[in-house]
């Protein structure tokens, strides 16, 4: 199953073996850097959960902050970003296919943008005839398969 974090560090993983010299700045450091600098953004679009799989889409935004702030530095840069990320990106052992390739200059801040769309499997297990996610017990609250009982079916006698 593919999260949010394994995508962001693919993400930064592919940058900096394609882009170097170039740092990537975490959400908090956002003022008071030096550029060069990226700035790694994953917006999730929708989750949809079915029975045993649910689908993703998300957009991975891009920020590049030049040096020199212009016009030609973020069109190299967006020359190099569209030959590291040209078609497919590596997740875990997975290979997810870039959608959408996009991108906009604003404030001489470069955002290059994709779509990624996936699927992600579910493990879930039939129980009584209902499907219901397999869950994972706690050894370290003292749950265990002996000091763990599943929902019955109650009989109350009125009195």
């Amino acid at each position: 199953m593919i999260g949010y974090v394994d995508i962001k560090k693919a993400v930064i993983d592919q940058m900096n073996a394609k882009v170097k010299n170039i740092s990537v700045l975490a959400n908090e450091e956002l003022s008071g850097f030096k550029p060069p600098a990226f700035f790694v953004q994953i917006i999730p679009v929708t989750d949809t959960p079915y029975l045993d799989y649910e689908e993703k889409l998300l957009t991975v935004n891009i920020h590049y902050f030049s040096a020199e702030k212009t016009d030609l530095a973020n069109l190299k840069m967006l020359d190099q970003l569209n030959l590291t990320f040209f078609n497919l990106i590596r997740i875990g052992e997975r290979t997810i296919t870039l959608q959408h390739k996009r991108h906009q200059i604003i404030d001489n801040v470069l955002q290059f943008k994709f779509d990624l769309e996936f699927l992600n499997d579910v493990d879930v297990v039939q129980i009584n005839g209902e499907w219901v996610l397999i869950t994972r017990l706690d050894d370290s609250l003292g749950y265990t398969e002996d000091t763990v009982q599943l929902v019955q079916d109650i009989e109350i006698k009125e009195v």
